[in-house]
């Protein structure tokens, strides 16, 4: 599992490349040609509410459309553009993408919160955050509908530049949640250090939830830390019809995962709610 931006989520898919096979010829360069030319895709992953089925959120995960190679997966270019410092044009490309696919499904008539990753060396990079700010004050939709979701590449204590930045943020609006929640630093001394409005638990405590007390212990003490902290909890992961009974008995309301809709492009994803009669949450 990368401890760099949830970016590279990758979906399981008969027609995109591992990175183990692929990898190696992404260059740098080729990378740059690919944001320049507009070939990186957003694509999205909706949150849902394990009552109902309604959807209550979209996450926002980045796709390579190769001209020769296909779709790719994250793993085959993140580590070069984390090596080669591109993270900030890929999130303001997907961000450009992201809050465009809002504002389509709010003249669709659905609000439609989206949630975007963002690193912790990002939040720490004060000029990138200004430039953050600068290009959401232009957007034209509630930025309480939006969600920055901090993943982990950096040390086990934050800064005070993300601290000071996540306020900044926090203080335009803008929503904060703790990614992969209980893996790497993504820890109770992380929530501590930064303002968060929701956690996101990891999908690795998903896949054993049948199996293990244990874990449903984990999720259930979750479960009441967010309810005591007054903050949302999302649980990623969700695969089967069980783990979500089994989820919603412990008392989570809302999950993600392949059991409700595996990531899909942004035209996909506006098929699937027509066709399906599929709502957003209130």
């Amino acid at each position: 599992m990368y401890t760099l931006p949830n970016l590279t989520k990758p979906a399981p898919d008969t027609q995109q490349h591992t990175a183990s096979s692929q990898a190696d010829l992404c260059d740098a360069l080729e990378i740059r040609r690919g944001l320049l030319h507009g070939q990186f895709r957003a694509y999205v992953q909706p949150q849902f509410d394990l009552s109902s089925g309604a959807v209550d959120a979209l996450e926002v995960l980045a796709r390579w459309q190769h001209p020769e190679l296909g779709l790719l997966t994250p793993a085959t270019f993140i580590p070069v553009m984390a090596h080669k410092h591109l993270l900030d044009d890929l999130l303001h490309a997907l961000l450009d993408q992201g809050l465009a696919c809002q504002i389509e499904l709010y003249r669709d008539g659905r609000k439609s919160p989206v949630a975007f990753n963002l690193s912790l060396l990002q939040l720490a990079n004060t000029s990138f955050v200004e430039r953050l700010i600068v290009r959401l004050r232009g957007h034209p939709l509630p930025l309480q509908w939006i969600t920055l979701e901090i993943t982990e590449d950096g040390p086990a204590v934050a800064s005070d530049f993300c601290v000071q930045n996540a306020m900044r943020l926090r203080q335009l609006g803008v929503r904060l949640s703790l990614d992969d929640y209980g893996t790497g630093q993504s820890s109770l001394l992380r929530l501590c250090q930064l303002p968060f409005d929701e956690i996101k638990l990891a999908g690795e405590l998903t896949r054993e939830l049948l199996e293990s007390p244990r874990q449903r212990s984990i999720v259930r003490t979750t479960v009441s830390l967010a309810n005591e902290l007054g903050i949302r909890l999302v649980v990623e992961g969700i695969e089967t019809e069980d783990q979500r009974r089994c989820l919603a008995q412990l008392g989570v309301g809302i999950g993600q995962g392949y059991l409700r809709a595996r990531p899909m492009s942004v035209g996909a994803l506006r098929r699937w709610l027509a066709l399906r009669g599929n709502r957003f949450a209130a």
